[in-house]
């Protein structure tokens, strides 16, 4: 024979309960609750109310602002709540994994060829690799907190190196001439270059510096001295890399933040969304960046 205790007669006024479903709650257990009367959270506040499987809600469980019915009498009362904790004024409520679009920079380089013989040359060019874009793995957070902004921590969660939103694109210069002698004239040939290159960083290590040729040309534009002097010079340098290298390293991708529920007491939670990526895989020729 059953034996009805004292928490089981106040409970009377519940109708149902039931668990929320992974695809909203999946880090924390949640709850519905449905009663008559009175609300779920008040009813708790006199007896601890119990989950679906006869355990008691934890002491900090957290009521979302109740929904009331009053086209029946008594009214019929509606409320969620999470079965978890806030640690510093934030709750994890999800954590799971997706893929999501993902650029690749563009890279800059140089294409040099050099010549020595009955005069020496240096021919220097641009050399592009176009952006690429893709997919990567990625994990989406989300929490409830009672703050509406984001936080510095934010920016580095779950070991990401940052934001991955660049601000700068690659940027160089290029310089060549005649040094100047008393019978090559004064600088008779002279050139000074930028180019932007949006989308694109620089390859590590770029840069070109030569002098003492007879002749060189950067992109198709020549710098031409007197062959006995070997007196040109040409040097092209970075204006601004563009960004790092995101191969190797995790990043977030998103933070999102937006008014999402009530508790019982008016307090408006908010729902913070952090989405960081796997570490970025390395780019291969003729390969996808999941194959195996």
């Amino acid at each position: 024979m059953a034996t009805y205790s004292q928490t089981l007669r106040l409970h009377d006024n519940i109708v149902s309960v039931k668990a929320l479903p992974p695809s909203q709650f999946s880090a924390v257990r949640a709850y519905e609750y449905i009663s008559k009367g009175v609300p779920p959270n008040k009813l708790n506040d006199r007896d601890r109310l119990q989950t679906p499987d006869g355990t008691d809600l934890i002491d900090e469980a957290i009521f979302l602002e109740a929904e009331v019915d009053n086209t029946t009498n008594p009214p019929v009362f509606r409320q969620q709540v999470l079965n978890g904790v806030f640690t510093d004024n934030s709750i994890k409520i999800q954590e799971y994994q997706t893929l999501v679009p993902f650029t690749y920079p563009g890279t800059v380089d140089l294409t040099i060829k050099e010549f020595t013989g009955s005069y020496s040359d240096a021919n220097v060019s641009v050399k592009l690799n176009a952006p690429v874009q893709s997919e990567v793995k990625a994990t989406v957070f989300e929490f409830m907190q009672l703050s509406s902004s984001t936080s510095d921590s934010d920016f580095t969660f779950n070991g990401a190196s940052g934001l991955w939103s660049p601000n700068q694109w690659a940027s160089i210069q290029a310089i060549g001439g005649v040094v100047s002698t008393s019978s090559a004239g004064t600088n008779p040939i002279t050139f000074t270059g930028t180019q932007d290159f949006r989308g694109y960083r620089l390859v590590d290590g770029f840069g070109f510096s030569m002098s003492g040729r007879d002749r060189a040309s950067f992109n198709g534009r020549r710098v031409t001295g007197q062959a006995q002097f070997n007196n040109t010079f040409l040097e092209v340098t970075s204006v601004n890399d563009g960004p790092p290298t995101p191969v190797g390293s995790k990043w977030v991708l998103d933070i999102d933040i937006q008014p999402a529920f009530l508790l019982e007491d008016g307090t408006t939670y908010y729902k913070k969304t952090i989405v960081v990526s796997d570490t970025v895989p390395t780019q291969i020729n003729n390969q996808v960046p999941y194959n195996s």
